[in-house]
């Protein structure tokens, strides 16, 4: 049925409903959002009054003003009052979507005085346990992260029962090395939740362009009506989290306005994967999407054989002196990795840390690597390979490269040896070098250490006093328009713009991605060093994860160093990465056969893994298809220490795919009425390619 409003002239009661969610607002005596539930089967996701970060509800200052869409969808706006503050809070139904609601928060200050709304909060209200016992309707319903619900950093399972979270402390990581400096948290954030249970999913998802926000639940206690203790989840509506983001709503200058991000509450048939799916579909809409005809060069990266790098790791920054460049980062030694690239395969030649001036300087080395445009053109030429560069960000640069005006200041006044991001010569500089490079032959660059220690106060710099990390990422996305300005086809990869580089992210994955000019790629989290460590520990399946939720292309170069035989390493990271690299020969002549049979094997079927819809069997089950071609590659792993044959059985179209013959190749099995049954042997501590052609 299209959405309907309805409105009780006696009680002043709202109610919005369309084909899967009803959402009751009273408005008198106060005003209180206090129903959400399921249309069909009547569960409620919300069954208590509202909650407000400090206990005074809001009240309704007029009317609720309702507007009706040409193709049907209803939009509620109340305007309230809680004392000073006036906040504007719209509820919508769009009529393309009858299973979605959609809130937005608006706060406003109509006073002359500055308000401190720092910790302004507010979400609909779900009571989940009286006195002692927790309530029925949440003893078997789970709540899962998303896109995370395999921990980046930990390897755990991000999802649990409503108890079971609520007795699970929070934590986040403020910093990029997180294992010594985890923040507990009262609250428990993510970019999205799943609520499922009982054949139903409820997609909470929290998106906000344009300052650093994520969907939060908050446990509390309060008094119920019989005078029990209860314990009440607050969910959806606003809140800040992590350091106080978003930092915009800290406080609000007299005539001021901060609207929230928007909260999505999308009801589903099925469980967590249901809602993996709709999120999916739903940030491609915002513009989350792989690019048309995508096809990145895979990239071998000098780094792990070079001895340089590792020389500068094991004697300190000081190592990092111009001889020791000259000695082990030059063109005899970049020729020994580039046959390494040509003789495995690879299509593209990344320089790590080295080739520049110093650290970060982001100007190409001419005394020890010849003229940049002769690099790529050799490169090119020869080899068949573009050229792609480390080019860090102010953090992570030697500030002896810049104007010592783009040094960061203190609050006392006196410059630190850090680099401003924010400064203005820093980036009209940074981004002239940047775009030398694309113009010099550098097809990629990647905006490694991005991170945010500590703000800066120098008011020549063009930002507030002090800086904030708001501001900060804003500087960040400037220089990848600049970039881009010039430079369109540039592939730009972006690490986690306030700590990366590491394993955990503090932003939002999907931040600043699809604002005009911004980044292209993400980066692989930090699974570069110990691929088979990484893969046990579970920490690397949080790419697979992260596929079910975005579109949005992921790089990352490893170690095959740390392979094996089966180089189970190799195809994890063809799977999961759209945008692969690696570098570093095994000493183990067999496994470097294997790397190599491997890459001819990933290049026959490339566009399947970068341009295929990624489909998720289960976290050792990956499915890439090409629709279009009828075809589909699964890739099929064994982390145990013992071969597996694994018998798998789904429908066709669970992976994307129609038609009423199939060819298969690599397993045995057959298609059936539309459900393919397969068996397929995968060896210990290996991976198995498994073909489907229609």
């Amino acid at each position: 049925m299209p959405p309907t409003l309805t409105l009780d002239p006696h009680t002043g009661t709202v109610t919005l409903t369309n084909d899967a969610l009803a959402l009751t607002i009273e408005t008198r005596p106060h005003y209180n959002p206090r129903r959400l539930v399921d249309a069909d089967s009547g569960r409620a996701y919300a069954d208590s009054d509202y909650v407000w970060s400090d206990g005074v509800a809001a009240t309704l200052t007029e009317p609720a003003q309702t507007t009706t869409a040409p193709d049907g969808t209803i939009t509620a706006t109340l305007r309230l009052r809680q004392g000073d503050l006036a906040i504007t809070h719209t509820f919508t139904l769009p009529g393309a979507e009858p299973n979605v609601i959609v809130e937005t928060l608006t706060l406003h200050n109509p006073g002359a005085t500055a308000l401190d709304t720092s910790a302004f909060a507010c979400g609909f209200a779900k009571v989940v346990r009286a006195g002692h016992g927790w309530r029925p309707d949440v003893t078997d319903a789970h709540l899962c992260e998303m896109p995370y619900r395999r921990h980046p950093e930990t390897g755990e399972l991000r999802d649990f029962t409503i108890p079971a979270l609520l007795q699970t402390p929070s934590w986040y990581s403020p910093v990029r090395s997180p294992i010594y400096n985890r923040q507990p948290s009262g609250a428990y954030g993510s970019e999205a939740w799943a609520w499922y249970g009982g054949g139903t999913a409820l997609l909470l998802s929290k998106y906000n362009a344009d300052a650093l926000e994520w969907s939060v639940l908050e446990p509390f206690k309060r008094v119920g009506a019989g005078g029990e203790e209860q314990t009440t989840l607050r969910f959806g509506g606003a809140a800040r989290w992590k350091l106080g983001d978003p930092e915009g709503a800290a406080s609000l200058a007299p005539g001021a306005s901060f609207t929230f991000g928007v909260t999505r509450y999308s009801l589903l048939r099925g469980d967590w994967e249901a809602a993996f799916a709709d999120y999916r579909r739903h940030t491609e809409r915002l513009g989350h999407r792989l690019p048309a005809d995508y096809n990145p060069p895979v990239h071998w990266n000098e780094l792990y054989d070079n001895p340089y790098w590792w020389a500068v790791l094991s004697d300190g920054w000081h190592a990092d002196r111009p001889e020791r460049r000259a000695a082990l980062y030059d063109l005899a030694a970049m020729q020994v990795e580039i046959d390494k690239a040509a003789e495995i395969g690879c299509e593209g030649f990344y320089l790590d840390p080295g080739w520049d001036t110093d650290f970060g300087s982001t100007v190409w080395d001419e005394t020890r690597l010849g003229k940049q445009t002769d690099f790529a053109k050799m490169l090119r030429d020869k080899y068949g390979m573009a050229l792609a560069l480390h080019t860090p960000l102010a953090p992570w640069s030697n500030h002896a490269s810049y104007p010592a005006s783009a040094r960061q200041m203190g609050a006392d006044g006196l410059r630190r040896d850090d680099l401003c991001v924010l400064s203005g010569e820093y980036q009209a500089l940074k981004a002239a070098r940047l775009s030398a490079l694309c113009r010099d032959g550098a097809y990629f660059l990647m905006y490694d250490g991005s991170w945010y220690d500590q703000a800066c106060h120098d008011p020549a710099h063009g930002h507030s006093v002090p800086s904030t990390r708001q501001a900060h990422v804003d500087a960040i996305l400037r220089l990848a328009q600049a970039v881009h300005a010039d430079y369109p086809q540039a592939v730009i990869e972006q690490h986690d713009p306030i700590i990366g580089p590491g394993t955990p992210r503090y932003a939002p994955t999907y931040f600043m991605h699809a604002k005009p000019g911004a980044f292209d790629e993400l980066w692989g989290f930090e699974y570069m060093l110990n691929a088979l460590e990484d893969l046990a520990s579970r920490r690397a399946l949080a790419l697979y994860y992260l596929n079910l939720a975005y579109s949005i292309p992921v790089y990352l170069h490893f170690d095959l160093r740390t392979d094996n035989a089966n180089a189970m390493g190799f195809w994890w990271f063809a799977s999961t990465c759209r945008h692969l690299g690696f570098g570093g020969q095994p000493g183990d002549p067999a496994t470097w056969a294997a790397h190599k049979q491997a890459m001819q094997t990933y290049l026959a079927h490339k566009r399947c893994f970068t341009q295929g819809v990624f489909y998720g069997l289960d976290e050792l089950t990956h499915a890439h298809t090409l629709a279009d071609a009828g075809a589909c590659v699964l890739n099929c792993f064994n982390l145990d220490d013992g071969s597996v044959t694994r018998a798998l059985q789904f429908k066709l179209s669970d992976v994307g795919l129609a038609g009423a013959a199939l060819t298969v190749a690599g397993a045995t099995g057959a298609l059936v009425d539309g459900v393919v049954a397969l068996s397929v042997t995968i060896p210990a501590q290996g991976h198995q390619l498994v073909t489907l052609q229609v």
